[in-house]
């Protein structure tokens, strides 16, 4: 049975709505509406909602019924803006502030260079295992974690993930506002949304992690993604000062693909296969069987990430997602993109992501604002992720673009 038919209304509101747009183009917004349902059953998915303004266009969950999903590293894009809570309230007197304000223990040497916004943008230099299970779950207190780690690079001069300097955030909350972290965003946050959490995940000395634990429901995520939607306004209310939503979502000094613990996602992108993709995948010795199915791409081009990953599905098999990240995203931190030139479009959409394919996704120009989730576990398949929702949801916009254009 198909999610459509098991989608549940909430709030008399219908799982798919009517979309008021002429012939053609009102086929088109219908047509990429499937194209979001279909990936979300052929990834497994737990919990779907498709918004437009106020508006839902799709709504389905898979055990019948609404329920508290952990977001995995979506919570670092809500303890962003606990962060812009902060300042708007006059607690944080910067996103410059050297962490040592925080923690005097870090007034002398390289660490003293070490700012808020640098743990904010991955760009901290603190050394980190990448994954969280090798060593921050096992760790008593992951404060005391990070502030013992030493630099893997000078601070502000290198980008790299860093769920061990993020969690650092907790404590510079507790510090600021005087309450936990989860109870300051309870308070300051949830409560004017009529968002009541579902717990929170805390190390053994009570602190909850800033990198992921945070468990909410999909219409509770829209909630916060209409925050941001509306540059931190809630029912005319300003929750959040719009500049600092505005420096969340801008681009990092290192980086354009990042902001302040939100992910930037160009409009479109284009994709070329040739020699140089080949013999990139060659220099890291992926699996040649692998390589032998790629190598019939050369001189191909695809005009999106939908295109690209359909071919590569149909060359590698379903399960590619699962291979990819085996052989070269762990080992090497070659992504699906890099061998196959990227060529972007500007960036107009918003992206909060975590393990196995949790997302919220913001597209400002076509007031979008679509969840997903899934009920991660350590046996979840690598082809659970749902890799190119993004993409779909773009889709999505591109066609009320057109749909909007037409007589």
């Amino acid at each position: 049975m198909s999610l459509l038919f098991r989608a549940l209304c909430v709030t008399c509101l219908l799982a798919v709505a009517t979309i008021t747009v002429a012939g053609s183009a009102s086929t088109q917004v219908q047509k990429a509406l499937a194209a979001i349902e279909q990936g979300a059953e052929a990834s497994h998915t737990d919990a779907l909602l498709v918004m437009r303004g106020d508006e839902v266009l799709f709504e389905s969950y898979a055990s019948g019924v609404p329920e508290p999903i952990e977001l995995m590293s979506v919570t670092k894009s809500v303890v962003a803006l606990a962060i812009g809570a902060l300042l708007s309230d006059g607690k944080l007197a910067s996103l410059d502030m050297p962490v040592a304000d925080f923690y005097p223990e870090w007034r002398q040497g390289r660490k003293s260079a070490i700012t808020v916004r640098m743990l904010m943008d991955h760009s901290s230099g603190i050394q980190n295992v990448p994954r969280p299970s090798e060593e921050i779950y096992s760790a008593p207190d992951v404060i005391k974690l990070a502030l013992a780690a030493e630099l893997s690079h000078d601070p502000g001069a290198h980008w790299a993930y860093n769920n061990k300097a993020v969690n650092l955030l907790a404590g510079i909350i507790l510090k600021a506002s005087g309450m936990p972290m989860d109870s300051y965003i309870q308070q300051r946050l949830f409560a004017p949304l009529s968002i009541t959490q579902d717990g929170w995940y805390k190390d053994a000395a009570g602190n909850p992690h800033a990198m992921a634990g945070l468990s909410l429901t999909a219409r509770d995520i829209a909630k916060i993604g209409h925050l941001v939607l509306a540059r931190g306004q809630f029912r005319a209310k300003s929750l959040i000062g719009p500049g600092y939503i505005d420096a969340m979502l801008a681009h990092s000094t290192l980086t354009p693909d990042v902001g302040l613990l939100w992910w930037r996602r160009p409009g479109g992108v284009h994709f070329r296969v040739d020699k140089e993709s080949i013999a990139m995948l060659e220099g890291v010795n992926a699996d040649p069987h692998m390589i032998d199915k790629l190598r019939p791409l050369q001189g191909r081009s695809f005009a999106s990430q939908l295109d690209l990953y359909a071919v590569l599905a149909e060359r590698l098999g379903a399960g590619w997602g699962e291979q990819w990240n085996r052989e070269l995203i762990e080992p090497h931190g070659i992504g699906p993109w890099r061998p196959f030139h990227p060529e972007k479009k500007p960036v107009d959409t918003y992206e909060a992501n975590g393990s196995f394919g949790q997302y919220l996704v913001i597209i400002p120009k076509a007031s979008l604002v679509a969840v997903r989730q899934i009920k991660a576990s350590p046996d979840t398949e690598r082809d659970s992720e749902y890799q190119d929702f993004t993409s779909r949801i773009q889709a999505l916009a591109v066609a009320f673009a057109e749909a909007e254009k037409a007589p």
